[in-house]
């Protein structure tokens, strides 16, 4: 079955950052607009200038010279001409294919502004780059997501205890981390985010790692829908002793975490709004669901376990209050006994 009929298709991830090297947004707009009309990880496209006009929001004088920039590169080849043209791609490098929902070119509802032309719009060849950057290497299933940029907390020591878990409060802080390699290619990469995510076409999901380049615990929203995940984050603040109640309110996160994880790290991962359904994202959603079932779980254990403790005290004080409540009784007869002689 071709990706097309699936809702997404193929692009050579490389040959995009050539093209945008090499000629610039409005060209590497055009190239990915083409590869939308291909089948699978076939070469073959009919889409032509036509189709960059109305998914990218290029005039056909502008994608006259984008297609001619493409031919020349050696990235488009035209095959046939006349008002159906036909047209192969380059060659497919196979390690460095990036799968696009065919929603991200035509948008999904009626009337909606092309993901890809919303991005053209921004004249920030860096938002495209890193747009295609999340598809090609987000790893939901062993990463929690986009990992190479992200809003990083800082970590209080610990606060508190409950049974066998620790607390720590999260606070945000005002610098973006990336990995030097990474941001390489960008010119301005922390602003290339802040574009993004002000298109609305990728959004900010807090999650909790074990360690510092340690494996993801789990999300605070639901990273598919959006929403928060109240019972798993409130949980922390509900289990604080009275004296530190006030924690919660004057930082960012409260979390609460298994007491052998030392140095738990809590950032901010990127996640496409229009996702490619390959059975890559199936995994992922699986994997965060798991997640996000587990650390409920042992939450809900947890709260058991203090419930009973709990419980076990307020027997014992009420056998307390009972045991008193005869000393006294027997004390008062004694008295009387007394006053009697």
């Amino acid at each position: 079955m071709s990706s097309k009929v699936e809702g997404f298709f193929a692009i050579e991830h490389d040959i995009v950052m050539k093209i945008i090297d090499e000629y610039g947004l409005n060209t590497a707009c055009h190239f990915i607009t083409q590869c939308s009309g291909r089948s699978g990880l076939g070469k073959k496209t009919s889409w032509s200038k036509h189709a960059v006009h109305r998914y990218a929001g290029l005039s056909v004088r502008v994608a006259m010279k984008t297609e001619a920039n493409l031919i020349e590169g050696g990235y488009l080849i035209k095959t046939r001409g006349g008002k159906h043209p036909r047209f192969t791609l380059a060659d497919t490098q196979a390690d460095t294919i990036a799968w696009i929902p065919h929603s991200f070119i035509t948008g999904t509802l009626v009337g909606e502004c092309s993901p890809l032309k919303l991005i053209r719009q921004t004249s920030s060849a860096d938002t495209l780059r890193l747009m295609l950057d999340l598809y090609w290497r987000q790893d939901i299933v062993n990463e929690g997501g986009f990992n190479f940029m992200y809003q990083a907390f800082e970590r209080s020591e610990k606060i508190a205890e409950s049974g066998a878990f620790s607390i720590y409060t999260f606070d945000q802080l005002p610098k973006l981390m990336s990995e030097k390699d990474f941001i390489a290619p960008y010119e301005d990469s922390a602003q290339a985010y802040i574009t993004l995510k002000g298109t609305g076409l990728a959004y900010e999901v807090p999650y909790l790692f074990d360690a510092e380049d340690g494996l993801p615990m789990f999300p605070l929203i639901n990273p598919y829908t959006e929403e928060p995940l109240s019972d798993i984050e409130t949980i922390a603040t509900d289990c604080l002793p009275d004296e530190f109640a006030y924690i919660g309110s004057i930082h960012d996160y409260t979390l609460m975490v298994p007491s052998h994880i030392k140095k738990p790290v809590l950032k901010t991962l990127l996640f496409p709004r229009y996702r490619q359904h390959t059975e890559m994202m199936k995994a992922g959603y699986a994997a965060t669901m798991e997640r996000i079932e587990s650390i409920r779980c042992l939450y809900q254990r947890h709260i058991k376990d203090i419930s009973k403790t709990n419980q076990g005290l307020i027997k014992d004080e009420s056998k307390n209050i009972n045991d008193n409540s005869n000393i006294v009784l027997t004390m008062s007869d004694t008295d009387k006994g007394l006053a009697y002689e």
